[in-house]
């Protein structure tokens, strides 16, 4: 029997509704978050402080996270996930709004909401094998790329003036998404969320999703791919800004977010038809040389808006890596140690991109700006090289 159309699958449709929410309110914000740390008097240190307790509890979260998901099933984490994190933003909401926040009540919401996320984004790879067929998963990826591009370039915009409007109203919205999202997830049908085999709370279990990940050739590869091409384009893009900043270029600073949102948007829309046509190495060669030439050309030029376009470019072939990941995982992973392959692939190269931008804050203060963004260029030079030689970049590996 044929499936029906991808956008009359109601599972598929509540959980992609659910985790917008969940993402919007996030990425809403994450802008207003330093805003009130400093006109609480926390200054740059309270601001640091936040971005290393986000960090440490998803480091923290990590190794339970997936197995979790793989003991509990992915409907009750992802509901009870965002019902704690709505509680806890609603919180902060009523401090924002009645003068009371203070430092230490920011880094607790950070802290629940970063150790939350691990399981919460874990749990996201096992609802979509559950619930769309794997004739479907292709689009269904694409249209989450593509979700993901939108909501990383209209979040931060929409923070910015939800702060402009009222300091707790981004908090506000945030804690709604959150609470909307676990409502939805939470009333999905129950069979369409039951866990697989209950692995049992030892060590070895914990860490079988690096050990998974570490025996398949194609998936270590892309891992490392998705951590050097995230790492690269972050660095470079603090770079850029940093440069319009010194030159009092403030539309130059907003041509960057521009450029790189716009360029991720586009890579989303033309990745689906891209992963039916290619082959992987194709794609994945195609990806990691045009970061490697793009950051290269960077280095080349003062403007600012040329390298804006630049980072763009390589957005664009940024997708399409993150589609054949996904669908490597979703095709090949054994079911009982999804949630844990999948928390060591989401945590991981994000943890370690999130780098990209102290290291060339601190760079900067050493160097050229043209030695800084070669530096971040010749990670993924020597990867694109690495995988032009590479036999591995198949897909089709055991």
């Amino acid at each position: 029997m044929t499936a029906p159309a991808l956008y009359r699958n109601q599972t598929y449709a509540r959980l992609w509704i659910a985790y917008t929410l969940s993402s919007l309110g996030t990425f809403a914000s994450l802008v207003s978050l330093p805003l009130v740390v400093m006109a609480s008097s926390g200054g740059p240190l309270g601001v640091g402080l936040i971005s290393f307790a986000g960090a440490s509890c998803m480091l923290l979260a990590l190794p339970w996270a997936g197995l979790l998901v793989d003991r509990v099933g992915w409907r009750p984490v992802m509901a009870r996930a965002d019902l704690v994190r709505g509680i806890a933003f609603g919180v902060l909401t009523y401090t924002v709004a009645t003068h009371q926040v203070s430092v230490g009540v920011v880094l607790a919401v950070t802290a629940v909401s970063g150790a939350l996320g691990v399981p919460f984004a874990s749990a996201t790879a096992t609802a979509l094998r559950s619930a769309v067929p794997a004739a479907q998963r292709p689009a269904a990826l694409s249209a989450n790329q593509s979700r993901t591009a939108l909501l990383t370039l209209l979040g931060p915009l929409a923070g910015g003036a939800l702060y402009g409007v009222s300091p707790a109203l981004p908090f506000a919205v945030d804690a709604v998404s959150f609470l909307v999202s676990a409502a939805l997830v939470a009333t999905l049908p129950a069979t369409a969320a039951a866990p697989a085999d209950r692995p049992a709370a030892r060590w070895t279990d914990l860490t079988a999703g690096w050990r998974f990940l570490r025996r398949h050739p194609f998936l270590r590869n892309m891992t490392l791919t998705v951590l050097v091409a995230d790492f690269g384009i972050q660095g470079v893009i603090v770079v850029l800004v940093v440069t319009a900043a010194a030159s009092n270029d403030a539309l130059g600073t907003g041509l960057v977010t521009a450029c790189t949102g716009a360029g991720n948007l586009l890579g989303a829309a033309i990745t689906l038809p891209a992963v039916r046509r290619a082959r992987p190495r194709t794609l994945i060669l195609a990806t990691t040389w045009t970061g490697a030439l793009a950051l290269s050309a960077i280095a080349g030029t003062d403007r600012v808006l040329w390298g804006a376009l630049l980072a763009g470019c390589f957005c664009v072939a940024t997708p399409v890596i993150g589609v054949l990941t996904n669908r490597t995982l979703l095709d090949d992973v054994p079911p009982e140690i999804l949630g844990r392959v999948q928390s060591v692939f989401q945590t991981v190269p994000r943890l370690v991109a999130s780098t990209g931008p102290v290291l060339a804050g601190l760079l900067l203060g050493v160097l050229p700006t043209r030695a800084v963004v070669l530096l971040f260029a010749l990670p993924l030079a020597a990867l694109a090289l690495f995988g032009t030689l590479s036999a591995t970049l198949d897909g089709n590996d055991p």
